[in-house]
């Protein structure tokens, strides 16, 4: 499992998890079914009203530009522009990333903009190579193929020619690792422990993971973002508690209100 830390506009460092090289492969591998199989079926019924129409029509010459330019529009470049259309609508995926839970982003964290698509789409248009799959096609297919590959693969951030050029990577939308209430659990076995907050029944498990998350950044990155975004948090729980005065010791009144919610619920 690769990850990578993103630091964003407002200085806050997040790591994130990098999509692996098989799950890309197969993203890519989808989208190339999808377009073969989107190609076919629409040359076929593009083809039989052209066909019917032709035979009806007086004036054969513009009839026949007409579906020229239908094929064009129809076909033609919804199946060329497919990748960076479909990243651009949907915020950095394809139907084989959405199939495979990856999506690309900026390196600050950020949606791409559809330059950016369209410039990773440059280096790498799988969908000129299938249109010219005989031939020199085929060939520039492998070898951009094996250069992608081998590129991401050493590259820190995973990234192939395009994601340099566009400044962009491919991330998990979920992490690998699932967190669960499990995990909490194993904070705290003291069985004689004596609750402080007895009002923290009313949150989640999610809010519980939350404050463990919260709690592991702030032990892995001291910088002021984390311990600020610590303190906003602490704020936000003891106001749902009731509390009059806000916690002083943020960290361990975060500790608290975990072991408190692992006691009261488990």
């Amino acid at each position: 499992m690769k990850t990578v830390t993103i630091h964003t506009d407002q200085n806050v460092k997040i790591e994130v998890e990098l999509a692996s090289i098989s799950q890309r492969i197969g993203a890519a591998l989808l989208d190339a079914i999808i377009l073969v199989s989107y190609y076919a079926i629409m040359m076929f019924i593009v083809g039989m009203i052209f066909l019917s129409t032709y035979r009806e029509s007086i004036f054969e010459e513009r009839n026949l530009e007409f579906w020229e330019v239908m094929y064009y529009i129809i076909i033609f470049l919804p199946f060329l522009l497919y990748t960076p259309l479909m990243e651009y609508l949907t915020k950095g995926q394809t139907i084989g990333k959405m199939a495979v839970g990856i999506r690309v982003v900026k390196t600050s964290g950020e949606n791409a903009a559809f330059r950016d698509y369209f410039t990773r789409w440059l280096f790498r248009p799988i969908e000129f190579y299938i249109l010219n799959f005989a031939g020199l096609g085929l060939l520039m297919l492998v070898i951009n193929f094996f250069v992608d590959v081998l590129l991401a693969t050493v590259s820190a951030r995973s990234q192939r020619l395009g994601g340099i050029m566009s400044n962009t990577i491919v991330i998990r939308k979920s992490p690998q690792r699932n967190y669960s209430i499990r995990d909490v659990l194993s904070i705290k076995t003291n069985d004689n422990h004596k609750t402080t907050y007895p009002g923290v029944i009313q949150f989640t498990d999610e809010d519980m993971m939350l404050i463990k998350k919260t709690i592991a950044r702030v032990e892995k990155h001291q910088n002021p973002e984390t311990k600020q975004f610590a303190i906003a948090l602490a704020q936000k729980t003891a106001e749902q508690l009731g509390m009059q005065q806000p916690p002083t010791k943020v960290m361990r009144f975060l500790r608290t209100v975990l072991d408190d919610y692992i006691v009261l619920t488990r």
